[in-house]
């Protein structure tokens, strides 16, 4: 047993010897290095390494976390932590921590991120990709982000776990104009699979065609989804199906488990596979993690769930901890049969939408929201982008939306960025008709 396990694990022993009902203390050593560029030249590059345990007690149905660096002040840190407990509410809703021995799979982390040389090489393949397609006046910028994790969690219910993890990821937007730009993002848990001229290549491609916007006109269009773009609705499903999301009445599959909320070519799993940037062996709770189906061809299947939520619902964990609430690690949309071309091909007067920011929902139980495109707005006609416009916001529903999805395309992305598609996802070319849009301005 490591050093740092053995440290974690006295933390757990400790608070339990203070008179906690149940502890977890997982501690996390990470490597970071972040890269921000402009105007197409890196500004600078910072690296830092970080010692962090989380620890969480319960007393008498108390739920109370603190964050203890660099082992420092343990035994100051759990005596406030338990005092908080005791002049703190009860959580009616809170069942207990994760019980038991598991066994976990092997850890698939990038031993190469751990010391990555040379961010910089990396941040200028992305924004040479742009030039190729955008010409070399354009202005990119951006961040360039690296993790590399050991992981160590201790419940005094009995898991113990180590993990490794590891993710590398790229967000590029490029101007042409004021108002012409595109985004770009590379993401991956290994650096063999990171591609960052792809990211730039892609912010270019956008940027150049969305040269000298027009305002676009209100109505209901066929939309074409971008990866990027659609990575944000995946994002929305996925927490909607959070089963304290669902208690709350923020989501809009509440009593509909069994019940059609999509048509037929609609998959919809949340995996921590080894690709994702969220790629792990276990839960906050230390259960295993797993691929869970949620939405299997357009029937809503079940939420997802720690071990509190899940005896609320008479059911079993899904891995899903959040000791609080559920939530989903990386939201996959199944491939489609068509590529992206022919989803295009399949609109004759329509939108292509590449990017949006500024997501806001006027009521989370009817699914009602609004959110503003940014970066390439597009007109589609016959199947061809005719002009770039601008000016225009998505106003509808969120379950009407997945209801409505015509088209998924074979290719798929895995996207993440920290302004909307949070968590990542796996995420294609998407069709969905009858949108509405309305003007931003």
């Amino acid at each position: 047993m490591s050093d740092v396990l053995n440290k974690t694990e006295e933390i757990v022993k400790k608070a339990k010897s203070l008179g906690a009902d149940e502890v977890l203390a997982k501690t996390t050593f990470g490597r970071y290095r972040q890269a921000r560029f402009s105007s197409n030249q890196t500004d600078i590059t910072v690296a830092w390494n970080d010692y962090v345990t989380d620890v969480t007690l319960a007393w008498k149905k108390r739920l109370v976390a603190t964050q203890i660096h660099d082992f420092q002040d343990v035994d100051a840190g759990l005596k406030s932590l338990l005092q908080l407990a005791k002049v703190s509410q009860e959580n009616p809703l809170f069942g207990g921590f994760a019980k038991g021995e598991f066994k976990y799979a092997t850890s698939k982390a990038d031993k190469k991120l751990e010391e990555l040389e040379n961010p910089t090489d990396y941040i200028s393949a992305a924004v040479e990709a742009a030039r190729k397609e955008a010409g070399a006046e354009i202005d990119s910028g951006g961040i360039l982000f690296t993790r590399f994790e050991d992981v160590y969690l201790v419940s005094s219910e009995g898991p113990v776990g180590v993990d490794k993890r590891s993710a590398v990821e790229l967000s590029i937007r490029a101007f042409t104009q004021r108002e012409a730009s595109g985004h770009g993002v590379e993401c991956s848990s290994a650096l063999k699979d990171f591609k960052p001229e792809r990211a730039g290549a892609k912010a270019g491609e956008i940027a150049e065609l969305a040269k000298n916007p027009k305002a676009g006109d209100e109505g209901v269009y066929d939309v074409i989804f971008d990866p990027l773009i659609f990575g944000s609705s995946l994002a929305v499903w996925g927490s909607m199906v959070g089963a304290f999301n669902v208690l709350i009445q923020m989501s809009v599959f509440v009593n509909k488990i069994g019940q059609k909320v999509a048509p037929e070519i609609v998959t919809m799993r949340d995996n921590p596979g080894a690709y994702s940037l969220s790629s792990r062996v276990f839960d906050d709770e230390g259960v295993p993690a797993r691929e869970n189906v949620f939405i299997d061809r357009g029937v809503l299947k079940g939420y997802l769930h720690n071990t509190s939520t899940a005896k609320m619902f008479k059911t079993e964990t899904t891995g899903n901890a959040g000791l609080v609430a559920p939530n989903a690690w990386n939201i996959e949309l199944d491939a489609g049969d068509v590529s992206k071309d022919e989803l295009f091909e399949d609109v004759k007067k329509g939108l292509y939408l590449t990017n949006t920011w500024y997501t806001r929902f006027q009521n989370y139980a009817k699914g009602d929201f609004s959110t503003i495109p940014r970066d390439g707005i597009f007109l589609i006609e016959k199947g061809k982008i005719r002009q770039s416009l601008k000016d225009l916001r998505v106003s509808d529903n969120a379950l009407s939306m997945l209801g409505k999805i015509a088209g998924i395309s074979k290719e798929r992305q895995h996207v993440h960025w920290w302004g909307e598609a949070e968590p990542p996802s796996l995420s294609p070319y998407v069709l969905i008709k009858d949108v509405h849009l309305t003007k931003s301005k």
